[in-house]
């Protein structure tokens, strides 16, 4: 009888509360392209998170704003001092949803979908993942590639 009143108890626990609980999602930093994994880093309950490096031709800091939602990566923001190879030039540029210029920075407001990130490192450009409250130095692994996915969470750091 006990058993049965504890199970219906938690049954009832879990249909009241199981539907606002959050699975927990991290971050996957695997070497790219041999899958192997570095580590798993712990999202923020909103799925933030941001990329910073140093741009390889301007010199100039870059930072790279994301969202990790539903399976899904989507770059919200980007945001740099000066144009260079491979950052947006151009305010009707495809899933671009804003672009203003502060003082001596611009910041690209965006909802591109990123099927794959994949992150090139090199020690020279400071490659830096931003979690809510930890920052992971990228170049503590060989210069490369490193690609970041969403993952059920296994916390290795």
């Amino acid at each position: 009888m006990m058993r049965i009143v504890t199970v219906t108890l938690f049954t009832a626990l879990l249909l009241l509360f199981g539907t606002s609980c959050r699975a927990e999602e991290c971050l996957c930093a695997a070497s790219f392209p041999d899958g192997s994994v570095l580590g798993n880093f712990s999202l923020p309950e909103d799925g933030r998170f941001s990329l910073s490096f140093i741009h390889s031709v301007s010199n100039t800091p870059v930072r790279d704003d994301y969202r990790f939602a539903e399976g899904k990566i989507t770059q919200a923001r980007e945001i740099f001092e000066t144009h260079g190879a491979g950052l947006p030039s151009q305010a009707d540029e495809p899933n671009i949803t804003s672009w203003r210029r502060v003082k001596d920075t611009f910041i690209v407001e965006m909802r591109r979908p990123i099927p794959k990130l994949v992150v090139r490192t090199d020690k020279r450009y400071k490659n830096r993942l931003h979690l809510k409250r930890k920052t992971i130095n990228l170049n503590q692994w060989p210069d490369g590639a490193i690609e970041l996915r969403g993952v059920p969470c296994r916390i290795t750091q």
